[in-house]
């Protein structure tokens, strides 16, 4: 987006300062994206807002990118946002240490290029989903640079800010933080931490629950937004009932925030730690609950050798997979003999339950043509796809038919009540339930890299269906679709 279409987007007042700090990060030699994030974005008017967040991508980061980055901001005029009184503080470091105090402006400059970009993604997909919501950007948008491609429940144990992270802090009594140290052999990030004293124990408490509660209406709802406290309030209440008594008090240490109170008690920390542990329980309790499937694609045989295989040829596998360790109350597998191998040597002892909505996709004329020989034999399908179009292989299924009848799969198995369940299956098949549930345009479901033997676990929580992915997976699937 060009800069004067991403400030237009802000509020009047706050336009030449944001026009200003475009003007003068673009400037920079390498730097790809610049976007506003936070409260500068979410509210119209400058009250309420305790930091100004500005992240910036680059190519590559060294010393001398991010100092020309940092000096660019560290004479920012306050006066742009009608505030000539008001001195500026720039914040470079990675986390919600606040330093605005009053009669202050606070610009947050968090500096990263294409790799720290991509590894943030991976390991702080709340922060940032959260800055992909900002459409006030010049240059490649975050999701354009690196994607978040959905949160799931693991998240909220394994993630950098999950509850694991957020214990260890408050009993600690720190607030952890990121960064950069640049020296002769490059840049590292450091992980330090600081003494929550009487103002910042407010700030993190407040940051704690407010994000733990906010997160978890966007990995139920699946939606990217961002609450007001009335909708977040009410969400609390009906989703999280075992932590519905810590709300009045929440709403008390916001208007303590908001007016920015210099001095918070010691009973704030356990307000957030008695938070964590009602949410934490009541978190394991709903997700403990859930049904476990296990998608897995069957084992190599001789016919993938670059040409197209789906039904017309029915091959065994090469090798025999090792038994799985867990054991599965119900395995699940296509009529198609390579499955049936896979899942019996996965699971020995199991009865299988052949399914043919399981089977890999009907490549029609196609089957058994060399992949590199398609667009010289079909060009017109290959054509159809470039357009975006859902095509059928000639006398066979496109993607849509493929995931109708997974889709009837799913919907049947909801009646199993066992746990946890193993399904044994294709490529497109699997293509597709990731597709679906990561959220990804259809015409794209074919770039997700799909291994022989890759196992993808899914979580049912009532009617819907949850991925829960490994850090690793995430990163394969997010790559591949940028390919």
């Amino acid at each position: 987006m060009r800069p004067s279409d991403a400030v237009a987007l802000l509020a009047p007042r706050k336009r030449p300062f944001a026009s200003e700090i475009f003007q003068r990060l673009t400037a920079i030699p390498g730097v790809l994206s610049v976007t506003f994030v936070g409260s500068f974005c979410d509210r119209q008017e400058l009250s309420g807002i305790s930091d100004i967040d500005v992240v910036v991508i680059c190519e590559s980061l060294d010393r001398a990118t991010f100092d020309a980055c940092s000096v660019a901001m560290a004479s920012m005029l306050p006066a742009l946002l009608e505030l000539p009184t008001h001195r500026l503080h720039l914040n470079t470091t990675f986390g919600p240490l606040k330093f605005d105090q009053p009669d202050q402006i606070v610009i947050h400059l968090m500096i990263y290029d294409r790799a720290s970009h991509r590894a943030h993604v991976l390991k702080s997909p709340f922060t940032c989903l959260d800055w992909e919501r900002s459409p006030v950007c010049a240059g490649a948008t975050l999701a354009e640079m690196y994607p978040v491609l959905i949160l799931q429940p693991g998240d909220f144990l394994n993630a950098r800010r999950s509850l694991s992270n957020y214990t260890d802090d408050l009993h600690r009594g720190v607030l952890s933080y990121r960064r950069y140290e640049f020296s002769d052999a490059g840049m590292a990030e450091m992980l330090e931490q600081a003494q929550l004293d009487e103002r910042l124990r407010g700030e993190y408490a407040f940051h704690i629950v407010k994000n733990l509660v906010q997160n978890y209406a966007k990995l139920v709802r699946r939606q990217n937004a961002c609450l007001t406290t009335e909708e977040l309030i009410e969400f609390w209440r009906e989703e999280l009932p075992g932590c519905a008594s810590f709300a009045d008090e929440f709403l008390r240490l916001q208007e303590a925030k908001l007016r920015r109170d210099a001095v918070f008690s010691a009973a704030t920390v356990d307000f957030a730690k008695d938070f964590m542990a009602a949410f934490q329980a009541e978190f394991a309790q709903e997700w403990g609950a859930a049904q476990r499937i296990v998608f897995v694609r069957h084992a190599e045989t001789e016919l993938n050798d670059g040409s197209f295989l789906g039904q017309g040829r029915d091959p065994g596998i090469l090798n025999a997979p090792v038994p799985l360790l867990q054991k599965f109350a119900k395995v699940f597998c296509s009529s198609l003999l390579r499955t049936q191998q896979t899942a019996q040597a996965l699971q020995p002892e199991a009865q299988l339950h052949v399914d043919r909505r399981l089977v890999e996709i009907n490549y029609g004329e196609i089957e058994g043509l060399p992949i590199k020989q398609l667009a010289g034999r079909y060009p017109e399908l290959v054509a159809a796809w470039s357009r975006g179009d859902d095509a059928p292989f000639p006398g066979g299924e496109n993607t849509a038919a493929v995931e109708e009848r997974l889709q009837e799969f799913l919907t049947n198995i909801r009646a199993e009540t066992v746990s946890p369940i193993l399904v044994v299956t294709h490529n497109v098949v699997v293509r597709c339930l990731l597709g679906r549930l990561l959220g990804v345009p259809m015409r794209d479901w074919h770039k997700l890299r799909v291994n022989h033997l890759d196992a993808f676990e899914v979580l049912r929580r009532g009617d819907q269906l949850y991925l829960s992915l490994s850090e690793a997976q995430k990163a394969v699937l997010t790559d591949s679709l940028l390919r």
